[in-house]
């Protein structure tokens, strides 16, 4: 088995051990300290969440309450090199983290196998934002290819989805529309979908988010609901 999560984990670490914060700028003017302060708290929010899903209870604890940084960078990176870093060090060296369980094994048996295939290597190393994103960008690009595939259009995101669901004239049915509440049925997945583009999909690819392992599962499943809707459309 390829060392996913030691790669991702010592990338981690790398990363943290070597980032070093000009003192005079980051005190004396706010533009840079704010920038650092963003960069480190995206940092350290990830190493939290890498540490929560391998189990790592003390080190989880003193990261806690560390972001989101407001001008205490300086602290806080000190006790990252000081104490996480090498305790983290020490804790890969004793086990081999890629051979650990996944306390979410559970949770992929139950999902969509495309949206599980993109998200659940990402996930498992830690790279929970980049799970979310993975799965959203394939709900988008398996709804324009049924698109491009009956008329060759070409749209994307929140628009893709009101032209494709559209309760009026839609590509792609989710009922029959032969009734009220199959009407419902297509109007609301299409907000569904189309949401779910202007709120996870976009935010995630223009900014650097990092969800929590937990929002992560959550948004993940709605992604899988979504691929299983795009599944049993109506021919």
């Amino acid at each position: 088995m390829p060392k996913t999560r030691e790669k991702a984990l010592t990338k981690m670490l790398d990363e943290l051990a070597e980032f070093e914060i000009p003192l005079n700028p980051y005190y004396d003017d706010a533009e840079p300290q704010g920038v650092i302060d963003n960069i480190l708290t995206g940092k350290i929010n990830s190493l939290r969440a890498f540490c929560q899903l391998l189990g790592w209870a003390e080190l989880v604890e003193h990261m806690k309450d560390m972001t989101p940084l407001q001008g205490d960078a300086v602290e806080a990176l000190d006790l990252i090199q000081a104490f996480v870093i090498p305790e983290a060090r020490r804790r890969i060296e004793a086990s081999n983290i890629d051979n650990i369980d996944s306390p979410t094994q559970w949770f992929w048996e139950f999902v969509h196998p495309r949206i599980s295939a993109l998200a659940r290597p990402r996930f498992e190393a830690g790279f929970f934002g980049d799970a979310v994103e993975a799965s959203f960008k394939e709900v988008n690009d398996a709804v324009k290819r049924i698109l491009h595939g009956m008329d060759g259009r070409e749209l994307d995101g929140a628009g893709l989805m009101t032209t494709v669901f559209s309760p009026q004239n839609p590509v792609i049915r989710l009922s029959e529309l032969a009734t009220e509440s199959d009407r419902n049925i297509q109007q609301g997945y299409m907000q569904i979908f189309a949401g779910s583009m202007t709120g996870i999909r976009n935010p995630k690819a223009h900014e650097n988010l990092n969800p929590s392992s937990t929002k992560s599962l959550h948004l993940i499943s709605l992604a899988s609901l979504l691929m299983n809707k795009i599944d049993e459309r109506q021919e």
